[in-house]
């Protein structure tokens, strides 16, 4: 299987478990033990899959440079078609109009032997027509012979001795498609401000005390008490890019190859970039530090989970109350959730296992999922949930996430492309780089809380 396809594989495998968990929860009733073994079958190959597609990444080139601003790099329009080259290119074409359509149904109805003009003027020669009407673009490809091969036999494209396929030209659609973007929501949950700077930032580590005083009478009494303690926490710039090399040959002969590297460049880019804001480990290694593991640690105690559906539901829910109370009042009007997709839908599991039906997960019409009313952000860079013997993961984080985590850019919000024309000029290449600055610090970790879970 292609990258490609694992991906796709992966994404039909979470939506079949979630299929399975909708049809419990619709009936307002508990799983049975064939739903119940369906969505851990689905689960298992999710799994597979996602340990098949990160094993694959790492070999490839599209992601040897780990990487937001989100914002696509821009399309080339063309000027006669309109199409961006993101677009579908022939879309519309050969969509015949309600004069032609009436011509072709003459002809059907007298046998063959009633040939309007505009049906003639479309013949193929082999007894069909094309039917006018197609889109600027798509008449230019015609013209042009781009398309020509229209007619090819089911043999086309092969080369064998004395095989008429050798002589068709099969175009090839100008259009890369391109992978879906990973959940990066760590990015969308935190403050992202730009600076210019190394920025020093004081922060409270300690309230200050006060204590009791007598009362004043014959003799002196002072107030008494401690001042707070403070620190400070400094936000920097990490350069991070990429780099690729394209010939001139390449890049004349397929014009929507620069464009494509380009997208995939700032693609890469923030993949890196989520993965540092999730599991970075600080600048004493030159780096963004990361927020699973530098945040509160919720009610403390891990949630052990023994592999009993029942059992391990309640546990599950039971720690989403817990977390929320743990957190303090001053962060929960701003307070959302971040974890992995799979782990929500673990969650939704659980609801429907428990027969909780004042729920406790719930979708809004958008697609926005909630937990216990607060919005969900989902990050593939969060752990799953242990499903073996494991001491303890942080898999589930709740809180202010714009108060407990800072995001820094340096120089602008977007991710920086340069085409460099000169350093590989004698070797006839062209260099394309993207890069941006970034940093990320746990700002306040009292206000991101984490549910830790073992699996015993």
């Amino acid at each position: 299987m292609t990258l490609q396809e694992i991906k796709q594989a992966q994404k039909a495998e979470l939506t079949a478990a979630e299929g399975v968990i909708a049809t419990a929860e619709q009936a307002r009733r508990g799983m049975t033990a064939d739903e119940d073994e369906k969505y851990t079958k689905h689960m298992d190959k999710y799994k597979e899959l996602t340990a098949l597609a990160r094993n694959r990444e790492s070999l490839n080139t599209v992601h040897k440079f780990f990487g937001k601003d989100g914002t696509p790099f821009t399309a080339t329009v063309n000027a006669e078609s309109g199409f961006s080259q993101f677009e579908a290119p022939i879309k519309g074409a050969f969509a015949a109009s309600p004069e032609n359509s009436g011509a072709l149904l003459s002809y059907l109805r007298s046998g063959g032997k009633t040939i309007s003009a505009d049906l003639e003027a479309g013949a193929d020669g082999i007894g069909g027509f094309r039917l006018p009407g197609a889109d600027a673009f798509t008449r230019q490809r015609l013209a042009n012979g781009s398309m020509r091969g229209m007619q090819a036999s089911q043999y086309e494209g092969t080369d064998g001795a004395g095989n008429a396929g050798a002589f068709i030209n099969i175009p090839t659609v100008q259009q890369v498609v391109p992978l879906a973007m990973p959940d990066l929501g760590i990015f969308d949950a935190a403050m992202v401000i730009p600076t210019s700077t190394d920025l020093k930032i004081p922060r409270q580590t300690a309230f200050g005390t006060s204590t009791l005083k007598a009362e004043s009478t014959g003799t002196i009494a002072t107030f008494g008490g401690n001042d707070a303690t403070n620190e400070q926490f400094e936000l920097r710039s990490w350069m991070a890019g990429a780099l690729r090399l394209c010939s001139w040959e390449l890049l004349q002969d397929v014009p929507v190859f620069q464009s494509f590297i380009a997208e995939d460049l700032i693609r890469s880019q923030r993949i890196l970039e989520g993965q540092l804001f999730a599991t970075g480990s600080g600048s004493g290694s030159s780096q963004p530090q990361g927020v699973f593991g530098n945040v509160g640690t919720g009610t403390g105690t891990a949630y052990q989970l023994t592999g009993t559906a029942a059992t391990d539901a309640v546990t599950l829910i039971n720690s989403l109350y817990d977390v929320v109370a743990s957190l303090k009042a001053a962060y929960q009007p701003n307070a959302s959730w971040v974890m992995a997709r799979a782990t929500a839908l673990a969650i939704r599991k659980a609801q429907s296992q428990a027969n909780l039906f004042n729920p406790v997960v719930t979708v809004d019409p958008d697609g926005t999922t909630r937990i216990l009313g607060r919005p969900v952000f989902f990050d593939t860079n969060a752990p799953a949930l242990p499903s073996a013997t494991n001491a303890g993961v942080y898999p589930i984080l709740y809180g202010d996430f714009n108060a407990g985590y800072l995001i820094g850019i340096r120089g602008g919000s977007g991710i920086n492309i340069k085409l460099l024309d000169q350093p590989w000029a004698n070797q006839g290449q062209l260099g394309i780089l993207a890069y941006r600055r970034v940093d990320g610090v746990v700002r306040r970790s009292e206000a991101i809380q984490a549910i830790k879970v073992s699996h015993s």
